[in-house]
């Protein structure tokens, strides 16, 4: 097994020109020392021990376990050598100033007052001990060139300390952006979620995700467009959020020019404003439909390339909940043979009815109960394929003339209900009398077992109450009951004389 590779601090890999500059420097004060006072080679060699610490310190660092704490002993250590440094040079004044306030600068940047003090103590021990070995001289001053020479390598090293703090500090900026970024995706993704669980349709879903993520991101611009597989000119879902109609136009231009499913971002050409354009493909996360996720962004930005695919999967992963749980509702809630709501759905609406009349007694709501007449007797003569085509006829013409807040469900075989939340028993009055004006005249082909087509008439029993002249829990029961009365009377033989015609009471 390969050790794994360690990463260098930024510290470390930020002091190597700074260090390696003064190094260099304090060799050339020596040199140009050692020339001055005729000292030769026994003041250059040991300074030639300055040329090489540099690239040991590195080294220290870059394979330390931790380089940042390996390089906050270095810079503790640069004290040391330089405190010793100046001994040896006879603490030449402006060199020993100098050097000493870039040895506790460094400390303080990077470790605060702290360290500062730590390598301020460091700096006067070594120069203390270096006293004593090579006995204590004081240099306060060499040469004007000398002074020169000390005074400008002070200020480049001085400059290029400044250099290399604001690269550091502009680097920390952009990882603090970069950090919060990642804060708004993974917040944005974290109550996308919810925001999908609370959306009632696709339609909701999308349109909310949207502006849910626009909301996180501003600057940006989102739409999404959702087609169906065998027809790509066909768009079944879209939603957009942060576009101008300008920009949704040309999206759907570009849409339909996209065919291919990639897994990864394209980034479309700029838009004439400078945007950039990306979309995201989301077909392999969707089994009914195929998906675009489009981004606009302000400028171009590689680390939302990467966010874009985690936008996609969790928009993508929503849709396809919804749309199961909307198809298992669908099943749940709907008669297989009409389509209308089935018994189930219609007693929780009933239930609500009845709790909402208990909290406020002046609303009220009607039942009007439906049964289909002769539907045995086609059942027994031309088959149950026959008799399904006569209730599906039913449940056609009675959808056409429900509103919308009506509740109309098939109860059992060959028995509806419509519910009327928030009416009295004339509301059920008048769609039954419509009901009963109109529906003889309506016609149902059906198919004979003999393979035959024959019409017949639409006739039904019908019978209404209202929680206006019972109680509620009692609705329901008395309404069954007049259909029953109905369907008896209808049975009686005509004894008005001839020509006579008898209307049931609802």
């Amino acid at each position: 097994m390969q050790p794994l590779l360690r990463r260098t601090h930024r510290l470390a890999l930020a002091t190597i020109a700074p260090r390696v500059f003064a190094f260099c420097h304090t060799f050339g004060l020596t040199v140009w020392i050692a020339v001055v006072e005729d000292s030769g080679w026994t003041l250059i060699l040991p300074g030639m021990l300055l040329l090489l610490w540099p690239g040991v310190a590195y080294a220290l660092a870059a394979n330390a376990q931790n380089s940042k704490r390996a390089e906050f002993r270095n810079l503790l250590f640069d004290s040391l050598l330089f405190g010793f440094w100046c001994s040896v040079l006879d603490f030449y004044a402006l060199a020993t100033i100098t050097i000493g306030l870039a040895c506790l600068m460094n400390n303080l940047v990077v470790g605060g007052l702290r360290k500062m003090m730590v390598s301020a103590l460091l700096f006067i021990v070594a120069a203390l001990i270096g006293s004593a070995l090579t006995g204590f001289t004081f240099r306060p001053y060499v040469s004007n060139n000398l002074d020169i020479y000390q005074w400008a390598g002070a200020v480049v090293y001085f400059l290029t300390i400044g250099r290399v703090t604001y690269s550091q500090n502009r680097q920390i900026g952009r990882s603090i952006g970069e950090i919060k970024f990642q804060n708004r995706v993974f917040h944005a993704l974290l109550d996308l979620g919810a925001v999908a669980n609370r959306a009632i349709n696709i339609h909701s879903l999308l349109n909310d995700s949207l502006n849910h993520l626009h909301t996180h991101f501003p600057g940006y611009g989102f739409a999404v467009f959702l087609q169906e597989p065998q027809r790509s000119e066909i768009t079944r879902y879209a939603a957009v959020a942060g576009l101008s109609p300008k920009d949704e136009q040309r999206l759907k231009r570009l849409l339909a020019s996209v065919h291919e499913q990639r897994e990864h971002p394209v980034k479309l050409p700029q838009t004439e404003e400078g945007e950039n354009l990306y979309i995201m493909p989301m077909g392999a996360r969707l089994s009914m439909y195929q998906g675009w996720l489009f981004v606009k962004a302000p400028n171009r930005d590689d680390g939302l390339e990467q966010i874009l695919s985690l936008f996609a999967d969790q928009l993508a992963a929503a849709t396809e909940n919804k749309l199961l749980h909307l198809e298992l509702k669908k099943t749940a809630e709907r008669d297989g043979l009409t389509g209308l709501y089935n018994r189930g759905f219609l007693e929780s609406a009933l239930q609500m009815s009845i709790q909402s009349k208990a909290q406020t007694p002046n609303l009220d709501f009607a039942v009007l109960m439906l049964d289909v007449d002769r539907l045995k007797e086609v059942n027994d003569h031309h088959g149950h394929v026959a008799g399904d085509q006569l209730i599906a006829s039913v449940a056609r013409y009675l959808q056409r003339h429900c509103r919308d807040s009506d509740v109309l469900a098939r109860y059992g075989g060959d028995e509806f209900v419509i519910l009327f939340p928030s009416a009295d028993l004339a509301a059920a009055k008048r769609m039954a009398s419509l009901i009963r004006e109109h529906l003889p005249d309506q016609r149902c082909t059906i198919d004979t077992a003999n393979g035959e087509r024959e019409e017949l008439a639409l006739h039904v029993s019908l019978g209404c109450a209202s929680s206006s002249e019972a109680p509620a829990q009692q609705v329901f029961a008395l309404a069954d009951e007049r259909m029953y009365e109905d369907k008896s009377l209808r049975r009686k033989p005509n004894t008005g004389g001839p020509g006579a015609t008898r209307r049931p009471s609802i």
